[in-house]
């Protein structure tokens, strides 16, 4: 009975999705919902399914984060930043595997996925400031982001090199 609550739901969600799409047809931003559908779709059978389908956690997460990070780049028109937003997707493993885990009573796992949240968080992070900052320069201004912070970064590289030279015997 439990599978085919899942399908049901499953077939629910998509049907809805489907009509949704049709209502909206002339906006440009609802096309994300079918990327998403899929994998909200996982993560309802896994969650449903019981131990046997926990691992549909995994692909559903990453679907539908691929799917929230269309939805927002179309809604925002920044598709650039995909050159940072991967990061998101090593995170939506990590929280993939959490829900994994947590679902089929494994505590491992659900370190693992914690871990790998962080470091996609992180990785999210460091590379959002970098391109934000210094390859796009929209945070701190064209001036300032395209060539104060760079000439900085130089300076403070031949004042490394320059007190690496000083002490060295």
């Amino acid at each position: 009975m439990r599978r085919e609550t899942s399908i049901g739901l499953v077939l629910i969600a998509l049907g809805v999705l489907f009509l949704l799409g049709r209502a909206f047809e002339g906006v440009s931003f609802a096309w994300p919902f079918f990327v998403m559908a899929p994998g909200i779709a996982l993560l309802l059978w896994a969650f449903l399914g019981g131990k046997d389908v926990a691992g549909l956690a995994v692909p559903g997460s990453i679907v539908t984060a691929v799917g929230l990070i269309l939805f927002i780049q179309n809604v925002t028109n920044t598709f650039e930043s995909w050159s940072y937003a991967w990061a998101l997707v090593l995170a939506s493993v990590g929280v993939g595997t959490y829900l994994y885990g947590s679902l089929s009573d494994d505590l491992a796992r659900r370190r693992d996925g914690f871990r790998t949240l962080r470091l996609g968080l992180l990785l999210f992070a460091v590379f959002g400031v970098f391109f934000e900052f210094v390859i796009f320069g929209n945070l701190l201004g064209t001036w300032v982001g395209q060539w104060l912070l760079p000439i900085a970064l130089i300076a403070a590289g031949l004042v490394l090199l320059y007190r690496q030279r000083t002490q060295s015997p």
